[in-house]
């Protein structure tokens, strides 16, 4: 695997909260089933969030399951042939209407997998995401907006929508910026704007009905549910998130 950028280790998981002085940077902590994760320095960005998994599946235990959890409960994410690495905010909870960025660098060899599917962000509930970024090994490096609805005891997507790929993400930094009105009935909203440009638009549920207790946001690579297939190696780069109740479109 290529090396991400010339870069500087700064420290592990005691950098990965908020940077001093800007207030509208989100509190994350590192997430459980993540092995391999540290902090470094962009020539860009300043300190960045490093992510990586190899190809042997998650082994560390989860935490207790979930009195809302009404799937199947793996102990940990060998279970499903999963492996991750994440941080995951502090906070369970989003304020209706909100505004979030970060910027993400895929190197040039990130892999497309041969099957179960890619998380390269997502607002979650303790058990599935209400909103996520995720790119199905058969969708050969297509990435999807997605959202879903408790569905025979699990979770099953509602909406799959295309906004860019793997390959347009390779090779250097790109801007997402996010508008959510987060709601369970046909009147939320959510955009994306990729280095300034809107590519997705939707109207319509971005909070999964019966989950609405919890919603905290989970950035890194999760690769999720891969069968008998072989896990192909991959890492990234991501900045700290940002929220506001204002817009954070470039100016």
């Amino acid at each position: 695997m290529k090396k991400l950028l010339p870069i500087v280790l700064l420290s592990s998981l005691a950098l990965a909260g908020c940077q001093t002085g800007l207030a509208n940077q989100i509190q994350m902590s590192k997430g459980e089933n993540t092995k391999s994760y540290t902090t470094m320095n962009d020539p860009t960005y300043g300190r960045v969030h490093s992510f990586e998994f190899g190809s042997e599946c998650g082994n560390l235990k989860r935490g207790t399951k979930s009195k809302y959890h009404i799937g199947k409960w793996d102990l940990t994410d060998c279970g499903s042939n999963s492996v991750r690495s994440e941080l995951s905010e502090k906070t369970k909870y989003q304020p209706k209407e909100s505004w979030y960025k970060w910027n993400v660098f895929l190197p040039e060899d990130f892999p497309i997998q041969d099957g179960g599917k890619l998380l390269l962000g997502q607002w979650h509930n303790g058990e599935c995401p209400h909103v996520s970024f995720t790119s199905p090994g058969k969708a050969n490096g297509v990435l999807y907006f997605e959202t879903m609805k408790t569905w025979q005891g699990d979770c099953k997507d509602t909406a799959r929508i295309p906004f860019t790929s793997i390959q347009e993400l390779r090779g250097k930094w790109t801007e997402f910026v996010m508008f959510a009105r987060w709601s369970n009935k046909d009147d939320g909203i959510f955009k994306i704007y990729l280095n300034g440009s809107l590519v997705l638009d939707f109207k319509g549920r971005t909070m999964t009905k019966g989950k609405e207790h919890s919603n905290y946001l989970k950035i890194g690579i999760y690769q999720c549910c891969n069968g008998n297939n072989q896990i192909k190696p991959a890492d990234a780069m991501f900045t700290t998130p940002q929220k506001s109740k204002t817009s954070l479109l470039p100016k």
